[in-house]
This record gives structure tokens, C-alpha cells and sequence, in this order.
């Protein structure tokens, strides 16, 4: 992987970028070269990615919802021909290491890999991501929620 690659990689997650670099090892073992072509983003990143969605080839989380904006995902391709056998290799390459492979997804998204929601997840600066809720929000999420509304009771209560 060249330099933005490895720029990319520097502003996700520590274990994603071991395991994409693993996974970029094993892949270039068997003549198969990737680079990162999306890493962290930012909410305002993501909403204009979400806006303009109907002309992006491969699917796009509403902002606040993308594993992306927390430093948990990465998209990635090869950097010669593409095909789907590269893509399946690529895609169990990701999944040997650990890694949630978007190709599966019900909306499939081949190019994304990222770390499995488990409730033990960190983000890039260490605080833990939680487990997602069927509504889509994480548990930290849901509590902050629950915590400003016990707040506002408060208040009216005053």
C-alpha cells in the first residue's frame, strides 16, 4: 500500500489499520495490491457522500450511522484489474482477519471492511462504540438520550 493508503490508515482505529495491513500482506503475497480509498470521515463528510448518494455505485449510511465517521471502517480496492474473483479474494482476505467484509451485506458494498460490532469496539481515541440497537443508535447513544430527557423532567419538575 503507498502513502495515502497509510494516511488513510492513520486516522482509523489502531486494530483495523493492523488488519487491513495484515490483510494487505496476504493479499500482495498472491499478486493482489489494495489501496485505501476512504477512512475516517466526519459527519459533514458523510453528509454530503449521503447526499449525493444516487451517484455513488455502492451504498451510503445516513450521517450518524456510518462506522466511518467513528474510525471503524475503511474502503479499499485493488490497484490493478478487477474482477469478481478479486473481489472475493480481497473480501475472505478482510474476513481472515477478523473483518466484517460489506460484500455480504444485504445491500451489498464490496469495497467496505470493518471491525464486527460486539460491544468491545473502540473508536480511535480508546472509548468504547458499544453494541447497535435495532433503531440503528448505539448504546451510548440510547443513554445520553435517556439521560437528557431525565434532565428535562428535571427542569419542568422545577
Amino acid at each position: 500500500m503507498g502513502g495515502v493508503s497509510e494516511h488513510l490508515l492513520a486516522g482509523v482505529n489502531s486494530e483495523l489499520a493492523r488488519r487491513v495491513r495484515n490483510m494487505a500482506a496476504a493479499l500482495s503475497a498472491r499478486g493482489i495490491e489494495i489501496r485505501i480509498t476512504s477512512g475516517k470521515r466526519s459527519t459533514e463528510r458523510q453528509a454530503a457522500l449521503y447526499a449525493n448518494r444516487a451517484s455513488n455505485p455502492y451504498p451510503v449510511a445516513r450521517p450518524g450511522t456510518s462506522k466511518h465517521e467513528l474510525g471503524l471502517a475503511v474502503d479499499l480496492v485493488p490497484t490493478g484489474a478487477r474482477s469478481s474473483s478479486i473481489s472475493a479474494a480481497i473480501g475472505e482476505a478482510g474476513e481472515a482477519q477478523g473483518l466484517r467484509w460489506g460484500g455480504r451485506f444485504s445491500k451489498p458494498d464490496a469495497v467496505h471492511f470493518e471491525l464486527p460490532t460486539s460491544g468491545g469496539d473502540l473508536v480511535s481515541d480508546g472509548s468504547n462504540v458499544g453494541n447497535q440497537s435495532q433503531s440503528g443508535l448505539t448504546d451510548v447513544q440510547i443513554i445520553a438520550a435517556f439521560g437528557i430527557a431525565a434532565l428535562v423532567i428535571q427542569l419542568l419538575r422545577k
